[in-house]
């Protein structure tokens, strides 16, 4: 069989550095191919060239037998190859009908919003969401559901082959379910999908085959019946990963370091109480939505609040703003680390100081000497990269970039950590480094405080879990009852009988 979609011996530099070196990959018609490596591997750098955002390359792409060279996505596109990528590209104040028919070759001269509607009813329904309102403002869908739309964009330009590009990333388990749903349908109708992704599980869920990049080279791709996890981990870190997460450590909870009273954070149905205890890791678990991640914005100061208190070191206040909750040593990384997590612009070293300014400056002027050895240290310590301190963030992969966001915060020696989504986008080699190294801050006595909805992470790492569902606090589970099973039961069906929801989780 001719594959759809083969390219052979794909090398691009930039500067000194060689982003992929002699890649092969291909794709037949049909397929869903899985796409994976660590961060930096080259993944990103691959699927522009297939999408036409970057032509600097060497080696042979061929599409239908053809050789051909994309100079922009829109020659792409018009090839049949469409691209979604993991920011969506949606006007949020414009209809679902008129998203899907923003550009393209498809885009009628004349068209009544209603006529829009009706022409966009097939490809919603081809993507799931046949009972959605094509008239509705695309704001009003979830986020899960916005993710769809984007495709259904993509698929009113007919094409052959779709990228999709961690497109669970920042879903929940229930929205995540509905995209895994619509890719196997879309296969099934014929439409080959190169799948990204650093959820392992999703990959073995649905793709055909699997392709490995590490270190800007492709590994041969495989039968996805014929790896396991352990066996994907070991190619695409080129070792084996024997413990994902670190083994739990001894906490004593006699007085808690930190108790929210009655936190009752904008949004959310109902007040929130619960505590950390010094060297304790607490995992607040709930989808999307459910709170768990509002209740740390709150206690970081980011988010206001109806009311309620924090009980802190004999105190009790609220943060007004980071800067008050930062000077009482409360760190708090947000899931978004290129909104609110970094500087992309500035240097790595800048990034590792800026919580702490005042400690390397006198009379406003900073001690540069003093701030590189901070720099420094605290990168080594998040197994960054020091050669690159002055580089700028922007440039550095995700996994990279979360371990920068993370490791800034050692620069005020936090008594208390709160991390929203500690390893979202983040390969699993960084995961395993993250992990350690949030175990390694508890068993110094930081208390740490993450939200996550992934239900092995909480499930691998928390030292305790607290439970959210649609804006409420629903349970807690002690460390020695803490399964996916039980977490899963408690964030999705919290009301129903449990043994019955163990016996489905099955």
């Amino acid at each position: 069989m001719t594959p759809l979609l083969k390219l052979s011996s794909i090398k691009r530099s930039f500067g000194a550095i060689h982003a992929l070196n002699g890649v092969n990959f291909e794709i037949n018609i049909g397929e869903i191919m899985g796409l994976v490596g660590e961060n930096g591997a080259g993944k990103s750098t691959l699927v522009k060239i297939i999408s036409g955002f970057d032509d600097g390359y060497t080696g042979s792409f061929a599409l239908n037998g053809a050789e051909v060279r994309f100079a922009n996505p829109s020659r792409a596109e018009r090839s049949g190859i469409a691209i979604a990528q993991q920011e969506l590209s949606l006007i949020p104040s414009m209809s679902v009908a008129e998203n899907i028919f923003i550009s393209g070759d498809s885009v009628p001269t004349i068209a009544t919003r209603r006529a829009l509607a009706l022409k966009a009813a097939p490809f919603l329904e081809e993507v799931g969401l046949d009972n959605v309102d094509a008239l509705m403002a695309v704001n009003r869908l979830s986020v899960g559901e916005q993710q769809l739309v984007e495709v259904a964009r993509l698929l009113a330009q007919e094409p052959q082959i779709l990228i999709l590009d961690e497109p669970t990333a920042a879903l929940g388990e229930s929205d995540s379910i509905r995209i895994l749903g619509m890719v196997k349908r879309l296969a099934k109708r014929g439409k080959s999908i190169i799948y990204v992704s650093h959820r392992m599980d999703e990959i073995f869920q649905i793709c055909d085959r699997i392709t490995v990049l590490r270190d800007g080279e492709s590994q041969a791709p495989q039968p996805a019946s014929k790896l396991n996890v352990a066996s994907l981990v070991e190619l695409m870190l080129g070792r084996e990963l024997v413990n994902m997460f670190p083994a739990h450590g001894d906490v004593t909870r006699d007085k808690p370091l930190l108790a929210v009273r009655d936190l009752w954070p904008d949004g959310t149905l109902e007040p929130f109480n619960f505590a950390v205890y010094p060297g304790e890791i607490l995992g607040l678990a709930g989808q999307l939505g459910s709170g768990s991640g509002d209740a740390l914005a709150v206690i970081g100061g980011a988010k206001s609040c109806r009311g309620g208190e924090i009980s802190y070191e004999g105190d009790v206040f609220l943060p007004a703003s980071p800067t008050e909750a930062i000077a009482r040593g409360i760190a708090y990384c947000s899931d978004d680390r290129k909104v609110d997590g970094l500087f992309l612009g500035r240097p790595i070293l800048e990034n590792m100081t800026s919580p702490a300014l005042k400690s390397f400056s006198r009379y406003g002027i900073l001690e540069h000497q003093k701030e590189r050895e901070q720099a420094f240290a605290n990168g080594k310590k998040f197994t960054v990269d020091v050669s690159r301190m002055d580089a700028e963030a922007g440039v550095l992969s995700g996994g990279n970039q979360q371990k920068v966001a993370l490791g800034k915060w050692l620069a005020i020696n936090p008594k208390v950590l709160l991390v929203n989504e500690p390893t979202r986008g983040v390969d699993v080699g960084a995961r395993a480094e993250i992990y350690q190294k949030l175990r390694d801050l508890a068993n110094e006595g930081t208390a740490v405080i993450f939200a996550s909805t992934d239900i092995q992470e909480v499930a691998g790492l928390a030292d305790r879990v607290v439970s959210f569902y649609r804006g409420m606090q629903v349970g807690e589970i002690a460390q020695e009852q803490i399964t996916a099973a039980s977490i899963l039961q408690q964030i999705t069906h919290p009301f129903d009988d449990v043994p019955q929801m163990a016996e489905m989780a099955k």
